[in-house]
């Protein structure tokens, strides 16, 4: 709907409920933040997006078998998030993280 400004904060609310009602590393914990990371992505806001998508990875891997559909599906976020960057003309934007590096070589060839 493009009410990006309106969804914002109810995409860090969530995200802060479940830190601190959850935990940390939950599951759902790794939901809000690959929420608020694609809402970010959607906005064009790739470096604010990045870290997100990175923690809820680490988070995923770390909690749920590793053939998971939402190990998988993050993976794939993260992948369309550099990809559009790369688009963009947005790599510098990106963080030296060495997962995000890699596929930034990966995808730029």
């Amino acid at each position: 709907m493009g009410c990006y400004a309106d969804a914002e904060p109810l995409y860090q609310r969530s995200l802060h409920l479940r830190e601190t009602q959850l935990e940390a590393d939950h599951p759902d914990t790794a939901s809000s933040l690959n929420n608020l990371a694609g809402l970010y992505e959607s906005m064009g806001r790739y470096a604010e997006a990045e870290p997100l998508y990175l923690r809820a990875i680490a988070i995923l891997t770390n909690v749920l078998l590793e053939n998971h559909p939402y190990i998988q599906g993050t993976w794939d976020n993260l992948r369309d998030l550099i990809q559009q960057a790369i688009q963009q003309g947005q790599t510098a934007t990106l963080s030296p993280h060495p997962t995000t590096q890699a596929l930034l070589r990966e995808l730029a060839l």
